[in-house]
């Protein structure tokens, strides 16, 4: 689940409020052999808005869906090189891909206090992407002139999360 950071306002009464996520997630993977060393960079920015309603009458279980507009950036680099070979053969692969799309999503909150809920959720969603790639610094685009034009998901669960309600 790219959404590390959530916040939803909802009208106690209605269970009817406003969904925020953001997430951003950063890493780098590497590793030597003494024949061939790689190293792998990831940086992925997520953003998500919507609407939501939870059907708050009932007593431990909470259901909820929402409808949200995601969007985001996907950067990968890869950096591959042969230790032992005669002329150090390198390659180095870089991805960018930006998405913007609609989610419709639904879930299933447990409160195990007033304040405290546990909870999943799933997505189903579609999105249009654009992807640039470059491979020793030559460039290409993704088909479509760089769209996707249509790309849809589902992904159920897609987080188990733990909630504090105040």
């Amino acid at each position: 689940n790219p959404y590390l950071f959530t916040l939803v306002k909802s009208n106690i009464k209605t269970g009817a409020g406003f969904s925020f996520g953001t997430g951003f997630n950063v890493s780098e993977n590497s590793s030597n052999d003494g024949v061939s060393s790689l190293n792998v960079e990831n940086v992925n920015i997520s953003f998500r808005f919507g609407y939501e309603k939870k059907y708050l009458q009932l007593q431990k279980f909470v259901p909820f869906w929402g409808f949200d507009i995601g969007m985001g950036v996907l950067y990968n680099k890869t950096s591959s090189q042969l230790n032992q070979a005669f002329n150090n053969g390198s390659t180095v692969t870089e991805s960018t891909k930006y998405f913007f799309g609609p989610a419709f999503r639904a879930g299933l909150l447990y409160s195990c206090t007033k304040h405290i809920f546990v909870g999943t959720e799933f997505f189903f969603n579609s999105q249009i992407s654009t992807t640039t790639s470059t491979v020793n610094g030559a460039s290409s685009v993704s088909p479509f002139g760089g769209f996707v034009p249509f790309n849809i998901g589902f992904q159920a669960p897609t987080a188990l999360f733990l909630i504090y309600r105040y």
